[in-house]
Formats: C-alpha cells, structure tokens, sequence
C-alpha cells in the first residue's frame, strides 16, 4: 500500500520549507532593520583567553595571533598528553609568555588519539576546569585554529557596554574559491542573521562571557561534544543571564571539501537529533527553533516515502506540479534573502538543502546514538544540576 503522493508532498516536503522559511525569514527581515556593522566600543583589557589544546600540538595554529595577549592566554589540556606533546606545548608556551592548564581527565585514551575528534567531552572538561582558575572579570573561549581581525578587548568592550553575560558572534567563511565552500558562505550568513533573533545560539569557535556567568554554566554542563556551543546558551537562558549577540566578525575556514564536509555534517546532525530530540522539554522556552529541529528528522520517513513515490510516479502531474511549487518559493526566498550577496551558486540552494534533508539529516540519528555510547553520555541538559568544581591542585596554570 502506498501513500498518496499529494498527502506525502502536503506534509512532508512543503511543511518543512514553510517552517524553514518561517525561521529564517525573521531573521532577514530583522537583519535588515538592524544594525550590520561593529561599532568598537572603549576596549575592556580584564579578560583572560581559553584555548582548548589536546591530542596534537599540530592542531594550535594561532600562535602569532594569540601572542599579543601573552600571559592572558590560557592553554588547556589534559594531564594524560603524550611527553612529546606536554614537551611542544610548554616550549611553545614559554616562548610566547602563556600559561598552560593541565585538568584531570577519567578516560585517558580520549587525549592521546592525535587526530581532531567530533565527539568526547575533554574538551568542555578542561575548559570548565580551566574555569575555576580564571581572576579575570571576562573570558574569551577560542578554538586553536581561530583568530580575529579586530582586537579581543573590543568584543569584551562590547559586552561589557552593553552589560551582557554572554555573547554570540559573527562567523565568516573565508575559503569560498571552491563551490562547497561558496555555498557554505550563503548558508553561514543565514545563519548569523539569524542569531540577531535568538543570540543563544553560540559559536563554539570564539564566544566571550563574564567569568563567573561562565564558570557557573559550565558546572551545569552535560560535556556532550556535537552542540555543546549552543547548550552554553541554553544554559545561560535558563539560568537567567543575559546572552546578546555582537556583530564581532571572526573569520573561519569551511571544509570545501566533499569527505570532511560530510563527516562535518553527520557530527553537526547528530548534535542537533541531542539538541532537538532528546532535549525536546527545551521547547517550551523556544518553541519556534524546536518546532523546526525537531521537525527536520521526525519528518525523515515522510520526505523518503515522498522521494519513493515521485520515483514511482513521474508522470503524475500533480506530484510534480507540487514539487515545483515548492523549488520555486525555495529558489525565490534564496533569492531575497542573498539580494545583496548574489550568486549564482544559489541556484543549487535547493539541491544542496535536499542532500541535507534526505541523507543528512537521518543519518544524524544514528551519529547520535553512536556518539552517546562511545562518551556513555546522553548530552541530556540539566540546567538545575551542577558538577562539582575541581578543586585547586597541581595541575592549575603555570607561566612557563
């Protein structure tokens, strides 16, 4: 027995481009009656930088650029490193005036594989360890291979002004010569204008906060990998802290790529099926952003049985009719959305979203499932519950 192709397209392939259109079109509308450039507030110099460092020394790429803010810069890693790693990172450290966090670790294994990970929790165990040792009134987490064209104490500036315990930022791709990488950049602006209309949804590769709202976050943190940037800002709504977001431009590098990009996306998706699935009491507080989370994958077995049908039936005038309709209205919002950024890439907007939609997005499940028995850890998020702070040992920042 087979659906019928005009109830299958109904539900599942227009309710989801009319919930996506929904989502983003407030954030266009709103970005285009906002404010799009950084206005550089007085500096703020009372902050310290964290920067997650485990596995590979190779992975610290922003030396030059971190060696401006000398003993402000906090490494952290984990006590269970190689000595071939613990003896590059202290050089490095020493050569530059920084400091060094070494935080306890319970699996041992994790920080000796020397290869980028898309799971784990070191790296939120040692940041929120590192935590507990920071004197200064403000915190800017970096990722190793992250910089910024302006100065940090001005994003500090701009928190402290505007008297926010944490803040979003603007990611830019930069490597947008190859098509993967061109159509990222259209899909990352999206993504920005959209945090003007929910600020709680963080990067992970560069955000600042007030250290104790910070500190106090990450103690209630479920060290889940894959969305563990945008739990900071469920948190931090739930904790009643003030999460904005500052157009503070931070340049970034998009796998162009179709093998790391894909294995990007199955890790991104399996954090969203934590986020929006498992989390999903979370909708009450955003019941918009959920609604088109949890959406994308409870939706999967329809868009597939849609697929299987329009397969089955090509001569069916309805089913394509409909089908048509609906790349049209996509292409068209594409199209108003990127009015001023255009491309001719975004033809493929549709092509692409349908790769994520049909294959991505079920996948993700199954990435999820796979990520929480690796770690034993469901990323169930527990804003009422905190983890007991380490206490001062040994193993605290040396200036080296």
């Amino acid at each position: 027995m087979s659906l019928n192709p005009w109830i299958g397209l109904a539900i599942s392939v227009l309710t989801l481009p009319l919930l996506f259109t929904l989502v983003d079109m407030v954030g266009s509308v709103r970005a285009r009656n906002a404010r799009a450039d950084f206005a550089p507030p007085t500096p703020v110099e009372d902050f310290e930088v964290l920067v997650p460092i485990y596995g590979s020394v190779r992975y610290l790429e922003n030396v030059d650029f971190l060696r401006t803010y000398g003993s402000r810069v906090l490494l952290c890693t984990t006590t269970t490193e190689t000595d071939e790693f613990d003896r590059e990172l202290d050089a490095i450290a020493q050569a530059n005036g920084f400091r060094v966090f070494r935080g306890e670790v319970s699996r041992p294994s994790e920080g000796r594989s020397g290869t980028r990970q898309t799971g784990g929790t070191i790296r939120d165990r040692v940041v929120r360890d590192a935590l507990e040792w920071v004197q200064a009134e403000w915190v800017v987490c970096l990722d190793a291979d992250t910089t910024t064209v302006r100065p940090l104490s001005e994003l500090v500036g701009a928190l402290a002004v505007r008297k926010l315990d944490l803040a979003s930022i603007r990611l830019v791709p930069m490597n947008t010569r190859r098509l993967l990488g061109r159509i990222q950049a259209h899909e990352y602006r999206l993504a920005m204008q959209l945090r003007r209309v929910v600020p709680w949804l963080v990067s992970g590769a560069c955000h600042a906060a007030r250290t104790e709202a910070h500190r106090q976050i990450m103690r209630r943190h479920s060290l889940f990998f894959q969305g563990n940037d945008v739990e900071l800002g469920i948190l931090a709504n739930a904790l009643g802290y003030r999460v904005g977001h500052v157009p503070f431009e931070v340049p970034t590098m998009v796998p162009d790529n179709v093998k790391p990009w894909w294995r990007q996306r199955l890790a991104w998706a399996g954090g969203e099926v934590r986020l929006y699935i498992v989390n999903f009491r979370f909708a009450r507080r955003h019941p918009l952003v959920w609604a088109y989370g949890a959406a994308t994958f409870l939706l999967a077995p329809l868009r597939w049985i849609t697929a299987a049908e329009l397969v089955n039936d090509l001569g069916c005038t309805m089913s394509t009719a409909v089908l048509g309709v609906v790349m049209l209205a996509y292409l068209l919002l594409a199209f108003y959305v990127h009015w001023n950024t255009r491309d001719s890439v975004i033809w493929l907007m549709p092509l692409y979203g349908a790769v994520s939609s049909l294959l991505i997005s079920p996948l993700g499940i199954l990435w999820y499932v796979k990520m929480a028995r690796a770690d034993r850890n469901a990323g169930i998020i527990r804003p009422r519950r905190p983890h007991r702070a380490q206490e001062p040992a040994q193993s605290g920042p040396q200036r080296l």
